[in-house]
């Protein structure tokens, strides 16, 4: 009998696309790829079968996968996600049948007779709980531990994200695997003079800039990115504006309200017209003098990867896994040093020319590094052990 996974799919299909939808879009088109190759090989490959709302065909189809299937949960997106949260999900295998099961998002749904794994991003909701939502760490600190409890594998996408899963959960080391984020180089990489221009316009950007490229979020560290900025000398800010790309979080008001004061003492701190479309961040990156990306803690750190592939100089912080994901393609300084992110970002400045030369060589070195297809094989192995 042919292997089913099936993988559950809300967070493929959600109206805002979250960096965990990325990821599963990431995945399962690797292993849309690994299925179309075997294809031609005549090799036996199991079915991939993505559980999605009944209301969010569409959605699914604009993706466009050869070899990857769906089957519809007879409830609406926002029933099925509201029953999701609130730990109500009936069985799903009564309704889908018998496979390897995949939890791609923290939280997994109830099966009765089937094993499963679990995709586990981050710690942040119990080590950084300052940094969150409050009622997503909550509710994450709560629903993770109850699905390990009936989770049969745990995949993660750092190295440190991994040894923080173990040691946190007291898990086996062999429970837990690893399966990174990468970035496709179809969509990432440096573009053309020309796009940057007809890009910037439609985003209303003028100038130079140093890019932000994150969720305006406490984690992600902006004001010190802002106060660094702020401190450059004038002759570098007078040619150079932070551009701020990102959807607003939580806990945001006095970094708006610094914001506001900072632009009302003349600093070119700027944001897009509009949100970003996915399909012009590649463009949007091409044109900055660096990403400046000054975390203080991340499962992996996707803007830094993106911005090397499009050899675009980049700094960031030296701290949870974005040493793994920059090597030696960056510069790294502490998330709670000032001094030393002002320095770094000088430095770049002054020395913009010698700098994107060698970023445009080291950088997409270094993120050709990273596969979707590699990691898409390793889910593809989870689930086989998971017979």
């Amino acid at each position: 009998m042919k292997k089913i996974i099936y993988f559950e799919g809300l967070g493929l299909v959600e109206g805002h696309f979250s960096g965990v939808g990325q990821y599963i879009l990431g995945i399962i088109r690797g292993i849309d790829e690994i299925l179309d190759k075997a294809s031609y090989s005549g090799k036996v490959m199991p079915e991939v079968i993505v559980i999605i709302p009944y209301d969010t065909v569409g959605k699914f189809k604009s993706y466009g996968f050869k070899h990857v299937g769906y089957k519809k949960f007879p409830l609406s997106f926002r029933m099925m996600s509201r029953l999701w949260h609130r730990g109500l999900m009936p069985p799903i295998d009564l309704w889908c049948g018998r496979g390897a099961y995949i939890f791609p998002r923290f939280v997994s749904m109830p099966l009765l007779f089937n094993k499963s794994a679990l995709t586990i991003f981050d710690l942040s909701y119990e080590l950084y709980r300052q940094y969150s939502d409050e009622r997503n760490a909550i509710f994450l600190s709560k629903m993770v531990k109850k699905s390990l409890r009936n989770t049969d594998k745990v995949i993660t996408i750092s190295k440190h994200a991994r040894q923080e899963i173990i040691d946190f959960y007291k898990l086996k080391p062999s429970k837990v695997v690893l399966a990174t984020p990468a970035t496709d180089p179809a969509m990432f990489y440096r573009r053309s003079e020309q796009e940057i221009t007809n890009i910037k316009r439609k985003y209303g950007i003028t100038g130079e800039y140093i890019l932000a490229l994150s969720n305006l979020e406490p984690r992600k560290n902006l004001s010190a990115l802002i106060d660094a900025y702020c401190k450059l000398p004038k002759k570098l800010t007078d040619n150079t504006a932070l551009l701020l790309v990102g959807v607003s979080g939580w806990k945001t008001e006095a970094l708006f309200e610094d914001i506001v004061e900072r632009v009302k003492q003349g600093y070119n701190i700027i944001r897009p017209s509009e949100y970003v479309a996915d399909k012009d961040k590649p463009a949007i990156i091409s044109g900055a003098r660096m990403l400046v990306y000054p975390s203080h803690y991340e499962g992996f750190g996707m803007p830094p990867l993106e911005a090397l592939a499009c050899g675009v100089p980049v700094i960031t912080s030296d701290n949870s896994s974005l040493p793994e994901v920059v090597g030696n393609a960056g510069k790294m300084v502490p998330s709670t040093d000032t001094d030393e992110l002002l320095a770094a970002m000088g430095y770049y400045l002054e020395n913009i020319e010698e700098v994107t030369k060698k970023a445009v060589i080291a950088g997409p070195e270094r993120a050709r590094q990273f596969s979707w297809t590699k990691s898409a094989q390793v889910y593809l192995d989870v689930a086989k052990e998971l017979e």
